[in-house]
């Protein structure tokens, strides 16, 4: 996950460390992710929970080494 930092947001009354992108990570992964949702939420293989079709699961792995 070298391609992602922690930060600290400060939120009024309360903050949280929030999952950042570094520069050009942010870009793979939301385009990885989406080919994943896009899929997924379309095919009759994937079921819901936790089964995924072998397509599935490759756009996941593909999504998985976006954020390195």
């Amino acid at each position: 996950m070298s391609g992602i930092r922690r930060e600290w947001r400060d939120s009024g009354s309360a903050g949280h460390m929030q999952l950042v992108a570094k520069s050009g990570t942010y870009s793979r992964m939301q385009t990885a992710y989406r080919a994943f949702l896009n899929h997924s939420t379309g095919c009759e293989g994937c079921g819901r929970g936790e089964r995924r079709c072998a397509t599935a699961d490759e756009l996941w792995k593909a999504y998985r080494a976006a954020r390195t």
